[in-house]
């Protein structure tokens, strides 16, 4: 079956994907209001310039550089909240985040609407935090987190419905 990171996570740590959304939801939350509040112009040229870099990587990229690329544009969001301890945090985490969001490209986006459903998430986000709309920034930092959770949840689910229904065809 599926060896992608995502599940290799369900297979050896359940919940770990599901516990690091939970804390993803409380970090990028406040970043993104912070950073709508406390950032600084330079702040909003770096997040443009790392949106700008997300949406500019074509279908064709590779899922590596898609992760890495939407991570530093959540990043760049934190780092304009200018709170030291919350960018540490962030920091601290980064290889379980990058797992997380290479989980999501990888399973997410060769799915059209799936995929353009984020990309309109990172765009409200990104509007949200320039125009300083602190709590329409938060509710989309987590609206995001929260859908992403949501559909890899869902595709788990379909993934063990095909494994349950393959197993009954052969007979087990």
């Amino acid at each position: 079956l599926d060896a992608s990171p995502l599940m290799h996570m369900y297979g050896t740590q359940p919940r770990t994907l599901y516990d690091l959304f939970e804390v993803r939801a409380l970090l990028e939350g406040e970043s993104a209001r912070l950073a709508a509040t406390r950032g600084t112009q330079a702040d909003f040229i770096s997040i443009r310039r790392r949106y700008e870099d997300m949406t500019a990587a074509g279908p064709g990229a590779e899922v590596r550089t898609h992760a890495r690329l939407d991570h530093a544009f959540h990043l760049a969001i934190c780092e304009a909240s200018h709170n030291p301890v919350l960018v540490h945090t962030l920091k601290s985490l980064t290889d379980m985040i990058l797992t997380s969001v290479y989980a999501c490209v990888n399973n997410l986006y060769h799915r059209t609407a799936e995929k353009q459903e984020i990309d309109r998430q990172h765009t409200r986000l990104f509007n949200a935090v320039i125009n300083r709309r602190a709590l329409q920034a938060q509710r989309a930092a987590l609206d995001h987190v929260h859908s992403v959770r949501d559909h890899l949840r869902n595709i788990e689910q379909e993934e063990q419905r095909l494994v349950r229904a393959t197993l009954r065809l052969e007979g087990w």
